[in-house]
């Protein structure tokens, strides 16, 4: 079975929609190398196609869109041993971010349908379309820390991007936004019933496009969205982590903190007086200390990085992360025992060094 299904829908017009499905249903649909190296090579050919007008990305299942990278496998080989344990990792964090940034800058119009479960390199490959379209009930998270490693995909673009605090808290603790929350914040813009996701790729392939010319194939694809998506759904919500007293308080968490600990202390403050803040406090404290520490630089030295700079970085840190010893571990037990007892080393935040959280951003040199 293949790992990523591809298909021309014919249009009305005589041309196709590229269909890119996301084919491994009892994995969430997790990335694997093999997967982004098909999906880079199809939407690579289907970009100089002039037969194709618009490309959708969906995942098969019913559980969700894409639960992220298949990091499990990157760590299997690295536990392997051997002089080539990060041959596969490094490759695979190249062609992904490769992938994410053709999403980015991609000529032709992308359409990404997110349905139940979105995270890490699911979201990488949301966000850069031109069209988000989120089903009903579906979640979104970056929750790196907990595996020892940081929000990759161009998370320090995407994640800088939302409300002020809110790309922190998501980046430092794994906390979630539903679909409506993920609208409201900027990360989707339309948010769709399950009976309409159903029948979007055929909306979108009864329709004439015009020739070719990118900013026609662009309104067109907006415009046929629109119109299949019907009325906007409230995009407001006013309870959770976005009601604005809580959004004003995790603004100000984030800009007052000097370093991730006073974060972390003002997170544990407002947990204490507010119970919307205890699950992402405690997400906090079981993450990996050294990610936490470089994560919190990481958002710094990225806020004003175009996407193209903020994956490059992402690929340092990523071969970086895959020689060290928190992200073996999280993997190990989040995916690979579950026992979600990972032994962080070092445990203790203080036992960070400034000059380890340093490291992670040097250009490996062997």
């Amino acid at each position: 079975m293949d790992e990523v299904r591809f298909r021309r829908e014919a249009t009305a017009c005589g041309r196709a929609i590229g269909v890119a499905t996301l084919n491994r249903p009892r994995a969430i649909n997790a990335l694997t190398l093999a997967m982004c190296e098909a999906m880079l090579r199809e939407l690579r050919a289907w970009q100089s196609d002039e037969s194709i007008v618009c490309v959708v990305i969906e995942g098969a299942g019913e559980k969700g869109f894409c639960a992220g990278g298949d990091v499990a496998e990157v760590i299997r080989r690295v536990r392997a041993g051997g002089p080539d344990r990060f041959v596969y990792g490094d490759q695979f964090f190249e062609v992904e971010y490769t992938l994410d940034l053709l999403i980015h800058c991609y000529a032709k119009p992308i359409v990404a349908l997110a349905h139940g479960i979105c995270m890490g390199g699911g979201l990488g490959l949301m966000v850069g379309a031109q069209e988000r379209i989120v089903v009903e009930g579906a979640r979104f998270a970056m929750p790196e820390i907990h595996i020892g490693l940081f929000p990759d995909v161009g998370g320090g673009w995407f994640l800088n991007r939302l409300p002020r605090g809110l790309g922190h808290v998501l980046a430092l603790t794994g906390a979630t936004l539903d679909a409506r929350e993920a609208l409201a914040v900027g990360l989707a813009d339309h948010v769709i019933s399950a009976d309409r996701a159903a029948t979007l790729v055929e909306a979108l392939a009864s329709a004439h496009w015009p020739e070719s010319e990118p900013r026609a194939l662009r309104a067109c694809a907006a415009a046929l969205v629109g119109q299949h998506v019907g009325e906007r759904l409230d995009e407001a919500p006013s309870a959770g982590l976005l009601a604005s007293g809580r959004l004003a308080a995790l603004a100000r968490a984030a800009s007052t903190s000097v370093h991730v600990t006073d974060y972390r202390d003002q997170l544990l403050a407002l947990a204490r007086d507010d119970a919307h803040f205890e699950r992402p406090a405690q997400g906090l404290a079981r993450g990996s200390p050294t990610a936490a520490h470089v994560i919190w630089r990481y958002l710094a030295r990225t806020r004003a990085l175009g996407i193209a700079e903020v994956l490059a970085l992402d690929l340092v840190l990523a071969r970086r992360f895959q020689r060290g010893h928190d992200f073996a571990e999280g993997v190990r037990a989040v995916l690979i025992d579950k026992d979600r007892a990972p032994r962080w080393a070092p445990s203790d935040w203080a036992g960070v060094a400034p000059s380890e959280v340093e490291r992670h951003f040097a250009p490996l040199t062997d």
